[in-house]
């Protein structure tokens, strides 16, 4: 038996979600409620729940937020985020406060279903459009974040710098001196809120940093992610 406790405040889903769930023979559903505060409320708790669905636009505390609350009380228990929100950063933010999967609320019935099983066979899963989003962000170029603050020269040059040129060989790939490379960088730092090059490139990869890592973690089968 699969004992399931889901967070949810629309009323319509909440029903939805438990019924459907209920339907299947493996499946019970033990709480079903509005918020997080209804949740910390409960006058039991339940060691037993495997799975608890969580929406992550609550009213009072937000899903993210209480996605830490609900970790402490059930440290043992798989959380998946169910969401209205397709950007990238609200499935790294979960899973960075230890979802165990993301499921996009456009997606079927069935596909929850199907995520709450993968979830409590493989440890975790994601619904086919919050894989999408997450392998977009991952292909990323890291640059992106900071094109529009550079003009077309100072971009070239921390491209370069980002692969791992020297200064001279950037100045002879550029056809300029090395005193212009200096000059640009010195622009960019101050642009960019930077004082070395080790500091402008961990600026770069920080952007993209966790969402690789994350997905080196994929590869190896570490966090054994299943994409439904």
């Amino acid at each position: 038996m699969i004992n399931i406790g889901i967070i949810e405040d629309n009323h319509f889903l909440l029903s939805n979600y438990r019924e459907f769930l209920e339907d299947f023979q493996e499946c019970k559903v033990m709480f079903a409620c509005k918020s997080i505060e209804e949740f910390m409320a409960l006058p039991v708790t339940y060691p037993d729940v495997k799975v608890i669905l969580l929406d992550i636009t609550l009213p009072g505390i937000s899903g993210i937020e209480g996605l830490r609350e609900v970790r402490r009380l059930y440290p043992d228990t798989k959380v998946i985020v169910l969401s209205g929100h397709e950007e990238q950063q609200y499935i790294i933010e979960a899973i960075k406060n230890g979802a165990s999967g993301y499921v996009i609320k456009s997606s079927r019935l069935s596909d929850i279903y199907q995520s709450v099983m993968d979830t409590v066979q493989s440890g975790a899963s994601l619904s086919p459009r919050a894989a999408h989003l997450l392998i977009t962000h991952i292909n990323k170029d890291p640059l992106e974040s900071i094109k529009d603050k550079l003009t077309r020269r100072e971009y070239e040059l921390v491209a370069l710098l980002k692969e791992g040129y020297s200064y001279k060989e950037m100045a002879a790939k550029l056809f300029v001196t090395v005193f212009t490379v200096n000059q640009h960088l010195k622009k960019v730092y101050f642009k960019l809120n930077v004082s070395t090059k080790s500091e402008l490139i961990s600026k770069i990869l920080s952007n993209n940093l966790f969402s690789t890592l994350f997905f080196i973690l994929i590869q190896v089968n570490y966090l054994n992610f299943k994409f439904i």
